[in-house]
């Protein structure tokens, strides 16, 4: 056998062995989520969380209703979710009707903090440090916006970056 053989059989073990290494860290996943009962679907009651925001204060789900609540997962590396967050703060700053609520995907907080404020966003961030309420939310793609009403129940499910057009259409809310 020639080196270039040994090259292509070597390359394709390698293929192989990535491939059902992801499948498996895919399948786990799943799994995980099922373990946490999970309920992500239009008019379900959205899974409750608790989250610390950047200040370190315990923010709870089921605390903010009574307002529609808008919950944005996203991430600092997330080409579309930097696109969507001018929107998302015009959003927070225009409609105090709206409880807008962010949640990042398993960053550090210095690296979260930092994007933040190098942005001027106000807008309430949450740290999903351990990933759990990703898993819960069954999160497989950012940015992926849960628009709830005001007791709590999933209303709409967006995947991908949204206007600030899309996202008051979304919530029922004529624009000025």
């Amino acid at each position: 056998m020639n080196k270039k053989n040994l090259f292509v059989i070597f390359g394709l073990i390698l293929l192989v062995v990535g491939s059902i290494s992801y499948q498996k860290g895919y399948l786990d996943d799943l799994v995980r989520a099922e373990e946490i009962e999970v309920g992500t679907e239009v008019g379900q009651m959205a899974p409750d969380f608790s989250l610390k925001n950047l200040a370190g204060e315990k923010v709870t789900l089921n605390d903010l209703r009574g307002k529609k609540v808008l919950i944005n997962f996203w991430a600092t590396w997330c080409y579309y979710c930097r696109q969507e967050m001018p929107d998302l703060q015009k959003l927070y700053l225009n409609h105090s009707d709206i409880t807008v609520v962010t949640v990042n995907l398993g960053e550090a907080k210095n690296t979260v903090l930092d994007f933040i404020n190098k942005n001027n966003y106000d807008f309430p961030v949450l740290l999903d440090s351990n990933r759990e309420v990703t898993y819960k939310y069954l999160v497989r793609a950012t940015p992926i916006n849960y628009f709830l009403d005001e007791n709590g129940v999933i209303t709409d499910k967006q995947i991908g970056a949204m206007t600030y057009e899309q996202m008051l259409e979304t919530l029922g809310i004529e624009s000025k």
